[in-house]
């Protein structure tokens, strides 16, 4: 096995951790490219495929690993470092000159796609021979570099356009440099023309940033009953219309929900329904949003058995989490946040229309491993509401009114659009930020009088983060052309979770 150096000598699971901590920041950064975007996204997405095997390690019983795993899991590590680097080295400020330089972009993603490739052939040795074949697919050389040159005339014709875009901000970038070196005196002047250069050069990287093609989701796909490990399955929870288990699909583990006593028995209606939303969920694609992996027809008995396939979050829900671990440090809340807002995002940035989930609050969001959040829902909704039968719901800890937006709770016929779903967000961001349930033992009426009638926001706690205490009471600002949008909450999180890491 090869000699690894001092920074690389951790134990196995310390190099599990470390894999999946790297590819948390390769996700964030990504989301900040200001080009070279469809290669970003290619290289996050096979980074995403490879992280499978690894959470498959992760999540058995700890054990002594192979030479040739812990070998390819140390390359691997060192390949993501190399990748990290990549995608910051896009995300910086200075993108315009480093892009000149198509070379060395081709080569740079070219040696880190092929040792990515080498890492899936050694990955592979986790998976089992039925996963395994359509794994190494992804990675196959010549399908490798037949998108890989496509990616890179994509990003090429995208620059070719804001080249020609850019003339007019050159201009006004070089008469700001005369002024600067021939008109001392004229300080104010020169501010405006740089004023008027930063909102060009910004509308520029506006018309990259709206080219935001999602990275490719894998089938979602009617599964086979025998393609789920019947005795692994581990009951979690029974409501009136449905009960919910922990169970394994080809080894890896997800959550089953099967339905009690389906409205529609015809399978055929079923399928038809769930083939024209899959067409809709092909377009969300995010590690802050819930994998859906298909549904599930058991036509054996005397009457189908209808099952939906999901990703297991072992933590389960936000609400959950905050209740049983009230005194979490602000780098994991923050973190916790951020996840929570990129899944909101990307729900809303999806489509020229924006999408809204339409019931947004700590129980929608569900919590993986590492305290991972996802946004959870409105998967398969129209699938699940042609199969289950309504019935009573459950009431929740949390009364409904408290993520009602104030226009919201003064009139039923108020519209429900992005500012009100904002509000509803920045409830669940106060309870990140405190643990504490929002409103609690008030009744409809009462936060009714607090929240439209007196304008009442609940305090944050003096030991939050004042950037963060700032983000939280603008999503809960009164008039809603004062909320901010889902992708600037994105990008106050992240400043706030980088001053946070740089602190400690």
């Amino acid at each position: 096995m090869l000699l690894m150096d001092e920074s690389h000598s951790f134990s196995d699971m310390e190099v599990v951790e470390k894999v999946l901590s790297v590819a948390h920041i390769i996700y964030a950064q990504c989301e900040q490219v200001k080009c070279c975007k469809h290669q970003c996204r290619r290289l996050v997405y096979r980074v995403h495929i490879l992280l499978r095997p690894v959470e498959v390690l992760r999540a058995q019983p700890p054990k002594q690993i192979s030479s040739q795993v812990e070998e390819t899991l140390q390359q691997l590590l060192e390949t993501l470092e190399k990748a990290q680097e990549l995608v910051k080295k896009y995300s910086q400020t200075n993108w315009l000159q480093k892009f000149l330089k198509a070379g060395d972009v081709v080569e740079g993603f070219g040696r880190v796609n092929e040792r990515l490739g080498d890492a899936a052939q050694g990955l592979s040795l986790l998976l089992q021979a039925e996963h395994k074949q359509s794994f190494l697919e992804t990675f196959q050389r010549d399908t490798c570099s037949r998108e890989d040159s496509q990616d890179t005339k994509d990003d090429k014709a995208l620059w070719e356009e804001l080249l020609t875009r850019s003339a007019e901000t050159k201009d006004a970038v070089d008469n700001v440099h005369k002024d600067v070196r021939h008109v001392g005196t004229k300080v104010e002047d020169v501010g405006s023309r740089v004023e008027e250069v930063r909102q060009m050069m910004q509308k520029l990287q506006d018309a990259v940033m709206k080219k935001d093609n999602a990275v490719p989701r894998e089938e979602i796909t009617e599964i086979r009953m025998e393609d789920l490990t019947k005795t692994s399955w581990t009951f979690l929870m029974e409501s009136k219309s449905h009960t919910l288990y922990k169970g394994e699909f080809y080894k890896y583990p997800v959550a089953i929900k099967v339905f009690k006593n389906p409205v529609i028995t015809s399978t055929e209606k079923v399928r038809e329904i769930f083939r024209k939303e899959i067409e809709t969920m092909k377009k969300f694609e995010s590690p802050n949003i819930l994998r859906m992996y298909g549904i599930c027809i058991d036509e054996r008995g005397s009457s189908p058995c209808f099952s939906i396939v999901m990703e297991y979050c072992e933590k389960g829900t936000l609400r959950d989490v905050l209740t049983r671990k009230p005194q979490l440090p602000w780098e994991t809340r923050i973190r916790m946040a951020l996840d929570a807002a990129r899944g909101l995002y990307r729900l809303h940035q999806t489509g020229e229309k924006s999408k809204l989930h339409g019931c947004i609050n700590s129980t929608k969001f569900l919590v993986a491993k590492g305290y991972c959040v996802k946004l959870s829902g409105f998967e398969l909704s129209k699938t699940e509401s042609s199969i289950k039968r309504s019935c009573r719901k459950k009431l929740m800890d949390v009364p409904a009114s408290a993520y009602i937006s104030p226009l919201g709770l003064a009139s039923l016929s108020h519209k429900y659009d992005v500012p009100s779903e904002i509000y509803s967000f920045g409830i669940v961001l106060w309870e990140i930020a405190t643990s504490k349930i929002p409103f609690e033992g008030c009744s409809s009426q009462e936060i009714y009088q607090k929240v439209y009638e007196q304008r009442y926001q609940a305090p944050v706690g003096e030991d939050c983060p004042s950037h963060l205490r700032d983000v939280i009471n603008q999503c809960r600002a009164f008039e809603p052309s004062q909320r901010p949008s889902a992708e600037e909450i994105v990008d106050s999180l992240i400043a706030i979770y980088g001053k946070i890491n740089t602190a400690s």
